[in-house]
């Protein structure tokens, strides 16, 4: 690596560090301030456990404005000292100039990709559990329940349940109906379905009905495995109900699922595809920020800072706005998701062009 790139990169990433780090402890602190009145009932544990899991999430909201800050101030500073000015006199290009700050804009957004699909599905579901009221993560309640429960198995088999347990992955009153060419050949009514990892799904104490031609016969049993029925109890009703509490893989595993029982799957569609556009708010604000700076000595360090701010809080809007008409399915999943970055990528371009040409 040059040595300018040296320089320049340790001055981004010196300075984005820091404001890192401040505004995740600043976050921590208030959060805690205006929830004080919760926290003082809950158990030391809890509390503990509750930041521990918000903090990878505190990480991915803060992360693009330290970026964006931490760009601007660096560049600018550069800018400021005219350090900018000798190294373009020296014949590198703006581009090249910025480049350390583009690279890290690319590392850190691949680094938030794989926190928001590896890490966060699960500090998200444990702190929601700690956050629900009437829930407790120490104490093995189940939060995450249906009543007149009725689901498409994968190999067309239909189960109602009068009352289903997602994290127990059992339910009582079960119904299940077979069909075939849309005619019942099988129906089950049992007290029970539950999960087992050796056994599969097993109904309990029950009556098994197979319907041949214009006769029933009817059995009945205390325990019984339906053949076919193999769906996993995820599938079902996972315990993990909420888009941030899922990764990649289960959100698309969901989204069959919607599929396959009728049901509206955009908003899930739409969380699917912002996994991947919103990593890319990282390298975008690293660019804005690092674009709007590199002509600091003629517009001004903290004119930038508050068009950048401003800019961070456009951004933000424009990504809620998506997300929203996707869930709503106003707008294409697709479209939804990468709304907030078809419109400041021009923005950035823009600005590159600008300082190409200064």
């Amino acid at each position: 690596m040059k040595l300018y790139s040296r320089h320049v990169l340790k001055s981004f990433l010196s300075l984005f560090l820091l404001i890192f780090f401040c505004a995740v402890a600043i976050f921590v602190i208030i959060d805690f301030a205006g929830n004080s009145r919760v926290w003082i009932t809950r158990l030391p544990e809890e509390r503990t456990a509750y930041y521990l899991n918000y903090l990878p999430y505190i990480a991915y909201l803060v992360c693009p404005i330290a970026l964006l800050l931490a760009a601007v101030f660096s560049i600018g500073n550069l800018a400021r000292h005219f350090e900018l000015v000798a190294l373009r006199a020296a014949g590198l290009s703006v581009t090249r100039i910025l480049a350390p700050v583009f690279t890290a804009g690319v590392v850190v957004s691949g680094l938030m990709f794989v926190l928001q699909d590896q890490v966060l599905p699960d500090a998200n579901q444990k702190r929601f559990r700690i956050q629900e009221p009437g829930s407790n993560l120490f104490d093995g309640s189940d939060p995450k329940e249906r009543a007149r429960f009725l689901y498409t198995a994968a190999d067309g088999t239909l189960l109602y349940f009068q009352h289903y347990s997602g994290q127990q992955r059992s339910g009582t009153v079960v119904t299940a109906l077979r069909l075939e060419e849309g005619v019942p050949v099988t129906r089950i009514d049992a007290r029970a379905l539950a999960w087992s990892d050796s056994l599969g799904w097993q109904f309990a104490q029950g009556t098994l009905r197979e319907f041949r031609g214009d006769s029933v016969a009817a059995t009945t049993f205390e325990t019984y495995a339906l053949p076919g029925f193999a769906d996993p109890p995820a599938d079902l009703l996972d315990e993990r109900v909420y888009p941030d509490e899922m990764s990649l893989a289960e959100l698309q595993r969901r989204i069959d699922v919607l599929r396959r029982n009728g049901e509206p799957s955009h908003a899930l569609r739409t969380h699917w595809h912002f996994r991947f556009a919103s990593a890319f708010v990282n390298l975008i604000m690293a660019a804005l920020g690092a674009l709007l700076a590199v002509n600091a000595v003629r517009t001004g360090l903290s004119r930038n800072f508050g068009i950048g701010l401003l800019m961070t809080f456009l951004y933000y809007v424009a990504l809620r706005i998506g997300l929203v008409l996707g869930e709503n399915g106003g707008v294409p999943p697709m479209a939804a998701a990468w709304f907030g970055n078809m419109v400041f990528f021009p923005v950035a371009l823009w600005l590159w062009l600008r300082a190409v040409r200064a």
